[in-house]
């Protein structure tokens, strides 16, 4: 009995492995320098989520016209978090917690990241996300469900 359930588990690792999800591989570099690329860095507030801590540090936006964007966050020089899509493929990570995050796509609906396409952030039909643009060139996009929210000024 004990080899036949040995025997199973086999089975079901080889077939599992042969039609499970496949892993999605890293992202090579990009050149954010190299002809193409529109790069755009401002001061930001981030809040990851309602009654938390505020980081205030520097929100850089990077996209090209064929759709690849860059969008990261840091504080004092340092990446706090760093989101990029290609539209084909997206990966996100964070200082504050270990790995990354990549799938197929354009990235999740739900990562504040994936909402910012330029500086200012463009409205979307996403009921999830409130963006504001104030005449003074201030900016905010909220997640109105988990208060996670990013300000930012645009010069």
């Amino acid at each position: 009995m004990k080899a036949l359930i040995v025997r199973f588990m086999g089975v079901v690792a080889v077939v599992s492995g042969l039609t499970g999800c496949r892993t999605v591989p890293p992202m090579p570099a990009w050149d954010l320098g190299a002809p193409g690329w529109t790069v755009q860095t401002v001061p930001a507030v981030w809040r990851p989520e309602s009654g938390g801590p505020e980081l205030v540090g520097e929100l850089m936006v990077a996209r090209t016209e064929a759709g690849a964007r860059f969008v990261q966050f840091s504080k004092q020089g340092v990446p706090v978090v760093t989101a990029r899509s290609d539209g084909r493929q997206w990966e996100v990570g964070s200082s504050l917690r270990r790995g990354a995050y990549r799938g197929r796509g354009v990235g999740p609906g739900r990562v504040l990241w994936f909402q910012i396409d330029r500086v200012p952030p463009s409205a979307t039909g996403d009921s999830r996300w409130r963006r504001e643009v104030q005449p003074d060139g201030s900016w905010v996009i909220e997640d109105v469900r988990r208060g996670e929210r990013l300000e930012g000024v645009t010069p």
